[in-house]
């Protein structure tokens, strides 16, 4: 089948790239890559392959000012991706629908799972990471935050993947989605996957969406030496092993 991209035009007036692998299952992978991510990454490559082995659908999409998607990545939020992550669900979905969230694309899962609860039969979040420019925000100083706020951008550390540019508007807008201040209404089946060395994602976060989720059917796999990309073949076996268990 053709792994090529395809092009609707979102509510906010951009043009989002695409990939469908439809193989008229009755089951649907939706991947959400993570923070200036690709839809041809690592792992949503790897996810292709194996869906397509499997036999079952795959969804996967690049946000505004990403990939092959149009729009202007600095005017992006997690508003505005979630809402077109939402949008992609709904133009998609068939009867079984499990959503798989990478990163900052398991804060964005989880922003559309309270808004379609009765359509979402799983989740697998890999190094999920909500509300985690509330943290970023928070460590900078007071002088910081007002130079941040002035200049519309600034950069932050990171171990692995060196400085990464983060917009005001992104940064603000997190204080609009955020989830871990309170219970996660989200009944579905729930697995998480979270490496103890990731320096991006501290593992405390997996371990507070697991305390708030009110599903009775959730579990964090902790993987002793997995970093935050978890794009590793033993690391992608874990991933679809636990997708196995929802299909």
């Amino acid at each position: 089948m053709s792994d090529t991209s395809q092009y609707f035009k979102s509510s906010y007036g951009d043009k989002l790239a695409y990939k469908v692998s439809n193989v008229n299952s009755e089951v649907t992978l939706f991947f959400f890559g993570g923070y200036a991510s690709a839809m041809t990454g690592t792992k949503a490559a790897s996810l292709y392959e194996w869906s397509q082995k499997q036999k079952i659908n795959l969804v996967r999409f690049d946000y505004s000012g990403h990939g092959k998607s149009g729009g202007n990545f600095k005017e992006g939020t997690v508003t505005k991706w979630s809402g077109e992550a939402e949008e992609i669900f709904k133009k998609f979905k068939t009867k079984k629908n499990i959503l798989i969230g990478s990163s900052m694309g398991g804060w964005i899962s989880l922003l559309v799972m309270k808004k379609n609860l009765n359509a979402i039969d799983g989740f697998i979040g890999i190094a999920s990471a909500p509300d985690f420019t509330i943290g970023e925000w928070l460590k900078l100083s007071t002088n910081e935050q007002k130079e941040f706020k002035k200049r519309g951008s600034i950069l932050f550390p990171d171990d692995d993947y060196g400085e990464y540019e983060v917009s005001y508007k992104f940064v603000n807008d997190g204080f609009n989605n955020v989830l871990l201040d309170k219970d996660i209404n989200i009944n579905c089946p729930i697995r998480l996957l979270h490496g103890r060395l990731d320096k991006v994602v501290p593992l405390s976060t997996s371990e507070k969406i697991i305390e708030k989720v009110l599903s009775s059917d959730k579990d964090l796999i902790i993987i002793e030496d997995g970093d935050h990309s978890l794009s590793r073949e033993q690391d992608l076996s874990i991933l679809f092993q636990q997708i196995k268990y929802f299909i």
